[in-house]
């Protein structure tokens, strides 16, 4: 079952969309548990160090390290996240009060930022895991690239979360701008979008 009408088969654009989408909600779901388990990392790593720097005299070499390259990780999952979910830095008092026309354009010129942001921090992002390649960390003796790679795969998870943000945003096969930019299209629909 496609959950077309009967007779009606998908179009190649259709199961495109299709793809997109439920890889866009499995790396969402792999980010969010990502970004959770660092944040619980973090959190003990931290407070292993306090106790064993305060409590035994011992300061651990390795927890800082973990905690900073868990830091960034988390950071930059974060901020694919925040693209995923549209919460990013924004003016919506002042955008709300635009008219549709300009509302759209303005949704426009942003996601278009971000995506060239994204764009770059893939192309930096992969220059500099280049050139970290022959280091490794001082204490736990980790490829620095490892730790780099944060910047290209976060950025290429905004690409794909900013691509498949209009898909997202069309309630019910209608057009991306006339959907609420205060809500998230992936709460469901509501008794407004039925009408």
């Amino acid at each position: 079952m496609n959950g077309l009408p009967h007779g009606r088969t998908a179009r190649p654009a259709d199961r495109l969309t299709a793809l997109l989408t439920a890889l866009n909600r499995q790396l969402v779901a792999i980010e969010t548990a990502a970004a959770g388990a660092l944040i619980v990392v973090i959190s003990l790593v931290v407070l292993l160090q306090v106790l064993l720097r305060y409590l035994f005299a011992y300061p651990s070499p390795w927890s800082e390290e973990v905690s900073r390259f868990s830091f960034i990780w988390v950071s930059l999952l974060g901020a694919s996240l925040a693209v995923q979910h549209r919460s990013h830095f924004g003016f919506p008092l002042l955008v709300s009060r635009l008219g549709p026309r300009l509302r759209r354009a303005v949704s426009a010129v942003a996601a278009a930022l971000t995506a060239l942001t994204a764009l770059l921090l893939v192309i930096a992002g992969l220059a500099l895991v280049r050139l970290a390649a022959g280091q490794r960390s001082p204490a736990l003796d980790l490829p620095m690239g490892w730790v780099y790679a944060a910047v290209p795969v976060s950025g290429a998870l905004m690409l794909l979360h900013l691509l498949v943000g209009p898909v997202r945003a069309a309630p019910f096969g209608g057009r991306p701008e006339d959907a609420d930019p205060g809500r998230d299209p992936a709460a469901g629909p509501t008794a407004t979008d039925s009408a």
